[in-house]
């Protein structure tokens, strides 16, 4: 019965990780569109879902990776789970950088070809999205519901544990 707990709440971190991180993704390509016409509209409707589920697909490998610790490890899974409120404070700071990418005095410049022409063109703070990307990643993909009912039931970590 635990194996299938586990597993079922393995694939449950995999789907929302993957749901929200493509979401994310989509919502920055949209706002990358420069004019809305035919050409543009097939190429973003054919090649952004592609490189979206690439992009999401590398990020959750290498945030699973990175949290192999937190899955092996008994202490320091033991540790986690005790502090549910790690992941879900480190998901909203994550988010809030890829927002605050926008922030006007935080875009930078960058020089692009549009058209045969050299524009400059205001982008997001990419170190900022980076960091906002990969900490939302991993903070989901790590995350467990079940530490938070025990939490509130005050029964201790270990009956999460295997």
């Amino acid at each position: 019965m635990r194996k299938t707990a586990f597993a079922l709440s393995l694939v449950i971190q995999f789907i929302l990780t993957f749901a929200f991180l493509f979401i994310v993704y989509i919502i920055y390509a949209l706002l990358d569109v420069e004019e809305a016409d035919m050409i543009n509209g097939i190429g973003f409707i054919v090649f952004q879902p592609l490189f979206g589920f690439i992009l999401t697909a590398i990020t959750i490998v290498i945030c699973f990776i990175a949290g192999l610790p937190i899955r092996l490890k008994t202490k320091i899974k033991q540790w986690w789970l005790t502090k549910p409120l790690i992941p879900i404070l480190g998901f909203v700071i994550g988010v809030l950088l890829l927002i605050l990418a926008f922030n006007p005095n935080l875009t930078e410049t960058k020089q692009i070809i549009l058209y045969g022409e050299t524009v400059n063109k205001e982008v997001p703070n990419i170190t900022v999205s980076i960091t906002g990307w990969f900490l939302t990643a991993f903070c989901l993909l790590h995350f467990y519901p079940q530490s938070l009912l025990v939490l509130f039931r005050g029964q201790p970590a270990n009956t999460l544990i295997k």
